[in-house]
């Protein structure tokens, strides 16, 4: 009776948990308000949440905490320590002594000065399913009590449900952004990056925009058939992927291509642009009869702030720059210069 008594004065921070977790998209969000609200519930000088997708062979620990301290995301082996334990016997692991956790654990982290005596490994259930393992760890000897271990795992059932509906938004929303054909990002995507980073910008950093279009894709469609076109589309997407490095790719609509590259200068964009060429150059089309078609590209570079002070403006004088190529024989680039400059 005490030990029920104990739980359900605890279950309005469950509650209060559960709440927050239906308005948590993303799984950072998720491990923090977690930390806070085991910490409300019981001793805890350390928290970890560890992931596991069945049939790995090793648990990702995205989340770890000690005395503040937060730790790089690490990966175990499974099979081996108190989380692999945990999660195979889908049975919580209480450790009530240091001795006990140091034989217990063939790894450990965190504080030397202060190492863990107590922990928790509370598999993390939905259904039969076990999605992972969360531990709260304390630096005192016989700190928990059966009731901490129910209340834990009360709570890791609600982080393994937030988490997988956080990956489902998530799945969701990167389909809203990526082109289906060429797994680059879209017209949507490339409106709010491009919103994005020059909301970031300080007045010293510049932001270059390539844009790129197909001088064969209605010739390809007439001569070979759409099937063929879409072949030229994922050939340049390919390209492009090749060259990628930190800056950002778009399909941005039909054959038109952009990338965003923050500190990029005009020169490395044209010397990206030639080895896009290059890449095009050695990757042909084959038809279906053995013949080779070539594709070529028309771009056009431009520079925020330098030659536009809004996101439409560098938009409208890349496009300028891009049908300067066109008019000016096709395969080739123009650099936007404004008459300020």
């Amino acid at each position: 009776m005490k030990q029920l008594t104990w739980v359900s004065e605890h279950l309005t921070i469950v509650h209060e948990l559960g709440h927050i977790f239906t308005k948590a998209v993303d799984v950072e969000t998720i491990f923090l308000k977690a930390n806070q609200l085991v910490s409300r519930v019981m001793p805890t000088d350390a928290f970890l949440v560890a992931l596991y997708k069945e049939g790995s062979d090793e648990v990702h620990i995205p989340f770890a905490l000690d005395n503040g301290v937060r730790y790089h995301p690490g990966l175990l082996k499974y099979g081996e320590g108190n989380i692999s334990k945990a999660i195979m016997t889908k049975a919580a692991v209480h450790i009530q002594t240091e001795k006990e956790l140091t034989q217990s654990t063939p790894r450990r982290w965190g504080n030397r000065q202060c190492p863990t005596s107590t922990a928790i490994f509370v598999p993390m259930l939905l259904g039969d399913q076990v999605k992972g393992v969360i531990s709260a760890q304390s630096y005192r000897e016989f700190a928990y009590r059966p009731e901490h271990e129910e209340l834990l795992r009360m709570i890791g059932f609600q982080v393994a449900s937030a988490i997988e509906t956080a990956e489902l938004y998530d799945k969701i929303y990167r389909t809203t952004i990526t082109d289906e054909m060429t797994k680059l990002k879209n017209y949507r995507a490339f409106h709010e990056d491009l919103k994005g980073w020059l909301s970031t910008l300080t007045p010293d950093q510049s932001l270059t925009l390539i844009m790129m279009d197909s001088d064969d894709l209605k010739r390809v469609n007439d001569k070979y058939g759409h099937d063929m076109g879409d072949q030229l589309i994922q050939k340049i997407a390919d390209a492009i992927r090749d060259v990628q490095e930190r800056e950002e790719a778009y399909r941005y609509a039909g054959d038109e291509f952009m990338i965003l590259a923050p500190e990029l200068s005009v020169e490395q964009a044209v010397e990206k642009l030639e080895r896009i060429r290059n890449y095009l150059e050695e990757h042909v089309l084959i038809t279906e009869c053995g013949e080779s078609v070539s594709i070529t590209l028309s771009a056009g570079i431009a520079q925020y702030p330098l030659d536009a002070s809004t996101g439409d403006e560098l938009k409208r004088v890349v496009d300028y720059a891009m049908y300067q190529s066109k008019k000016g024989g096709k395969n080739c680039t123009t650099v936007y210069r404004s008459p300020t400059s």
